[in-house]
């Protein structure tokens, strides 16, 4: 039932809002499991905070060259918003281009951290200690590509 829910899905890039000059995107990554407890797959996520809208996402390792391949996904007009994020290292590739690396306690990331506690929330696979953790990547990144877009346009909706 879930691939062919996400077959029926229209592009990503259809669930985003249009950027505005002023926006500020929020940066940040979370863990989860597929297969076993022993993979752990890291999920890059772009939140836009006056949209509160996920504006890109990607599925790899905590590196430079999954960073890159993310950053990748972000829309042009995105791109050169300005910026934040928590202080790991591969953002500092982001400061030429009005990104600010902050501490998480001073909320310039609870946008993005707010989204990730409601990803643990609703969709057990994420939660860190449970059994019911994705069986294969492909149902994985099917069942978080259809709540991000559902939560999309939930929150284009409510705008």
């Amino acid at each position: 039932m879930v691939k062919k829910k996400v077959l029926q899905l229209k592009p990503f890039i259809e669930s985003v809002l249009p950027a505005k000059f002023d926006d500020i995107i929020e940066y940040d990554e979370i863990w989860s499991f597929v297969g076993s407890k022993l993979n752990r797959v890291w999920i890059w996520i772009a939140l836009c905070r006056r949209t509160k809208q996920v504006i890109a996402y990607h599925f790899g390792d905590r590196d430079k060259k999954s960073f890159l391949e993310f950053y990748q996904k972000v829309p042009i007009d995105y791109a050169n918003c300005l910026s934040r994020s928590d202080g790991l290292h591969v953002y500092k590739i982001l400061t030429k281009y009005g990104h600010k690396m902050c501490k998480r306690k001073n909320g310039t990331t609870s946008q993005v951290e707010a989204f990730n506690t409601i990803l643990r929330q609703r969709l057990a696979r994420l939660v860190r200690k449970t059994c019911a953790f994705s069986k294969n990547f492909e149902m994985h990144e099917g069942i978080l590509r259809w709540f991000i877009q559902d939560y999309n346009e939930n929150i284009y909706q409510s705008n």
